[in-house]
């Protein structure tokens, strides 16, 4: 064997070692941050529980549907770091699903209320265009693929500034449905579009907005999807927007 040869086989060592203490650096904190989080959303939880068990006054049913809506929110973000938690220490990232046949317009109606607010305080108009028709089913996991979409909502809304616009649409096809999710915000830089999908990845002008974050929204957006035979893309130019694309085929059972 060459000197030559030699050296890059030490230099690939080197590197394959250096990669392995990165990915073992992410695991743990990751498994911090997930069993840090576990604690107050605890507390959130019985929070929610006294309110609607009325330990705290009556409300009226307006105020008892936000409660609901923010109690069911909660849980969500409960079973997901549970399983994000599993997830991590197997190394496999593989949730469990529970498909069954949905429609999509309502889970996402049912989404957008948890936004609201954060989109009235930067004055950011949140729009859904119903289609005209119902939407034929399609089979997914109401919980996980609401992740994918509270995850898409929550960065548009994250990454516009006051006054954007955030659009959804569906489209019907043949064998599926699109759903599409505009946003008029930062937008992702030409030199950042092909890391967008990567675990732990997040592009630098975003970084400058807000500091924190765990780049695994779209990472995980991405492994949901896929795990529903759908595919997921993006549209976007710097400082003009970001549109995503997500397919999925239609439930092969009728309404």
């Amino acid at each position: 064997m060459t000197d030559n040869n030699q050296e890059k086989i030490t230099e690939l060592e080197a590197e394959l070692e250096h990669c392995r203490a990165e990915n073992k650096a992410k695991s743990e904190f990751l498994s911090m941050v997930t069993h840090q989080l576990r604690t107050p959303l605890s507390g959130i939880k019985w929070t929610f529980k006294m309110l609607l068990d009325g330990d705290l006054g009556s409300f009226t049913d307006e105020q008892r549907t936000i409660i609901e809506k923010g109690s069911e929110s909660n849980e969500r973000m409960l079973k997901l770091l549970q399983e994000i938690i599993i997830a991590n220490q197997n190394e496999s990232w593989d949730f469990q699903y529970n498909t069954q046949p949905s429609d999509m317009q309502k889970i996402i109606s049912n989404i957008i209320p948890e936004f609201l607010e954060s989109a009235r305080s930067k004055s950011i108009d949140i729009k859904i265009n119903h289609p005209d028709e119902p939407l034929p089913l399609v089979t997914v996991d109401p919980e996980k693929i609401s992740i994918v979409f509270q995850n898409l909502l929550e960065n548009a809304v994250k990454y516009s500034e006051d006054g954007d616009t955030i659009t959804v649409n569906f489209t019907v096809h043949d064998d599926s449905i699109s759903i599409s999710l505009a946003d008029t915000g930062l937008g992702i830089p030409d030199d950042a579009q092909e890391y967008i999908f990567s675990k732990f990845f997040r592009a630098d002008n975003v970084k400058e907005i807000k500091k924190e974050g765990t780049g695994l929204g779209l990472f995980t957006a991405k492994n949901i999807v896929e795990k529903h035979n759908g595919s997921i893309r993006f549209e976007s130019k710097k400082n003009e927007g970001t549109t995503f694309f997500i397919t999925l085929p239609l439930s092969t059972v009728d309404k």
